[in-house]
């Protein structure tokens, strides 16, 4: 039955993200702002367990401003919403005095973490490199899995406290597999890039996804939660499953205007 929902919940959001991805950049930037006030709300779930409280309304604001000005793209208002927001949240934490020290760097952290990465997909004004997130991020991933289940040795010793079963094999089979995959794609699609611009921002773009797993995973493991939310049948929550693509985003979108 788990497997069965795994199977369910997996083909559910692959086909929602193929979905507004394919009709376009207004759909893609609506699910991607709905995907982060559920990334937002997973995110005070978890930190409540540890005391930490999170000033949701003002939170959601402030990610609807950094996500539109991320969507107009351009860069002064971009920057300007960002640091407006960062601005406004820490004095409204100071002012309302019942927020903790602890609750105003959370605060920031999770308008960082959630908000200005995830905007960075709002930011790509061409949809079809978009394609490139999902193939990284989970191409990076299938294959560290099968690389490291299957010849998987040699482990890392230095996160074995966050991600135990990680192996320098599985890393190095993700990588690799994220960069056949991608040179698939641009072989077939094209997207005016050459190859070796493709397999250097692949190459960037897949580790990149593996620490973002690896600080999702540390959170988790300070929260004491399993999975980040339940959206999804078997996988978790949007941030089990976005956790990978927040730290492409900004590189992506870098690759996107080269």
């Amino acid at each position: 039955m788990n497997l069965f929902n795994r199977a369910i919940g997996g083909a559910i959001i692959l086909a929602l993200l193929i979905l507004i991805t394919f009709l376009g950049r207004i759909p893609l930037a609506i699910g991607v702002m709905i995907f982060s006030y559920i990334a937002l709300h997973e995110m005070k779930e978890a930190l409540a367990k540890i005391g930490i409280t999170l000033p949701m309304k003002l939170l959601y604001v402030t990610n609807t401003i950094i996500m539109l000005a991320a969507y107009v793209n351009n860069s002064d208002i971009y920057i300007a919403s960002l640091v407006v927001s960062v601005i406004f949240m820490m004095m409204y934490i100071i002012l309302k005095g019942h927020y903790s020290l602890y609750d105003g760097f959370a605060t920031s952290f999770v308008l960082l973490y959630v908000s200005l990465l995830m905007s960075h997909i709002l930011r790509i004004e061409d949809v079809n490199f978009v394609w490139l997130l999902y193939i990284t991020a989970w191409g990076s991933d299938t294959f560290a899995y099968l690389v490291g289940s299957t010849i998987g040795k040699r482990k890392f010793e230095s996160i074995k406290h966050i991600s135990p079963n990680k192996t320098i094999e599985g890393s190095i089979g993700g990588i690799v597999g994220a960069c056949i995959l991608n040179s698939i794609f641009i072989n077939e699609f094209g997207l005016g890039v050459k190859i070796y611009e493709v397999i250097i921002f692949t190459i960037i773009a897949a580790v990149l996804s593996q620490i973002g797993d690896l600080i999702a995973s540390f959170i988790k493991r300070k929260t004491g939660v399993k999975d980040f939310g339940h959206i999804i049948p078997g996988h978790g929550g949007i941030l089990d499953r976005f956790d990978s693509m927040l730290f492409i985003a900004p590189v992506l979108y870098l690759f996107s205007r080269l």
